[in-house]
């Protein structure tokens, strides 16, 4: 059962990990993009800390909501936006007023946020880009039937095994696809910091 407190223990897990990493992710970016990818990262990871230990969400879907705008309102890049296009996807999918989910219901936030992202970007698998660790850690967890732990531990393999696969490609979506093979060998950040994410908040669990 996934419950409002553990949601919220999830996501102050991934937030503490994420702060880590702005200085990789940041050099992670600067293979291909400005480089700055981990200082939004960062703020994402304080909007997270600050809205959680707020209190101010009374349950699982608020929370989603007010986590989807307040990324939205993060500056520097898509990052922003993108994440809050997944996390309003995941409110979009979740009844009001409700601060537990078995995993039917986990898994139709999952299939909306599926279904949100896929309706703002034009990035398919295989063009380095977030949407691959996303994707397949959404139809992960999707195809998965057991408790929560199973879910998010899926989801965190899938995520993990879609950012390694991108330092096999060549960009062709983005600002990265300016510079063509030279962003092969390196892991795209986008993809990197989803699957920290999702691996840090299933280790919460």
């Amino acid at each position: 059962m996934l419950t409002l407190e553990l949601l919220q223990k999830m996501l102050l897990t991934a937030a503490a990990a994420l702060k880590e990493n702005v200085i990789p992710l940041c050099e992670l970016d600067s293979v291909a993009g400005d480089g700055d990818h981990g200082l939004t990262i960062g703020r994402m990871a304080d909007a997270i800390k600050q809205r959680v230990e707020s209190g101010t969400s009374a349950d699982i879907k608020e929370l989603l909501d007010d986590l989807s705008m307040d990324f939205m309102g993060v500056n520097g890049g898509s990052a922003g936006p993108l994440w809050g296009t997944v996390f309003g996807g995941f409110a979009e999918g979740v009844d009001e007023g409700v601060t537990e989910l078995d995993t039917a219901a986990v898994h139709k936030m999952l299939e909306q946020a599926k279904e949100d992202f896929m309706d703002i970007s034009k990035a398919k698998p295989g063009d380095k880009t977030m949407v691959d660790a996303l994707y397949p850690a959404l139809d992960a967890g999707i195809a998965c039937d057991g408790d929560t732990k199973a879910i998010f531990t899926a989801m965190a393999e899938a995520a993990n095994k879609g950012a390694e696969a991108t330092a096999t490609m060549v960009a062709r979506f983005g600002r990265a696809k300016n510079v063509g093979e030279r962003s092969l060998g390196a892991k795209d950040p986008g993809a990197v910091s989803m699957a920290l994410l999702l691996t840090k908040m299933a280790e919460a669990i």
